[in-house]
């Protein structure tokens, strides 16, 4: 069963999109990744991992820039899932900019990069 939510931030263009499996929870974002839209993103993985679901993948394929705010988010989001819940976490769809930013920030050693949710699903699932 899926459940798939929708969260809207009018005031900067940003966008995600939610999907709950049994064990995995995606999050797609669209738009800009700012402070409010890592805010976002925190607060709908944060609502699921209370419930169990402690495997997160992040699609950022559609929000190909991320400022420092966003970013700081994301590592704190990270921290939570990784090191306090032992859960794990995937990175879908990073443009080259963001992989080097996530790759010197240390986030690469939190979660794993994959081009595809097929992939990281599969992957999570093994």
């Amino acid at each position: 069963m899926f459940l798939n939510k929708l969260y809207i931030l009018a005031m900067s263009n940003f966008t995600i999109n939610t999907e709950k499996t049994a064990d995995i929870f995606i999050v797609r974002s669209n738009g800009y990744l700012d402070e409010s839209g890592g805010a976002a993103v925190f607060s709908a993985v944060d609502k699921e991992l209370p419930e169990g679901c402690n495997k997160v993948i992040l699609n950022l394929k559609e929000s190909p820039v991320i400022n420092s705010q966003g970013i700081a988010q994301i590592i704190e989001l990270s921290e939570i899932i990784v090191d306090d819940k032992g859960g794990e976490l995937a990175f879908v769809g990073l443009s080259d900019l963001t992989y080097g930013v996530f790759k010197m920030v240390g986030l690469l050693q939190m979660g794993n990069p994959f081009a595809s949710e097929s992939e990281a699903i599969e992957a999570m699932r093994q």
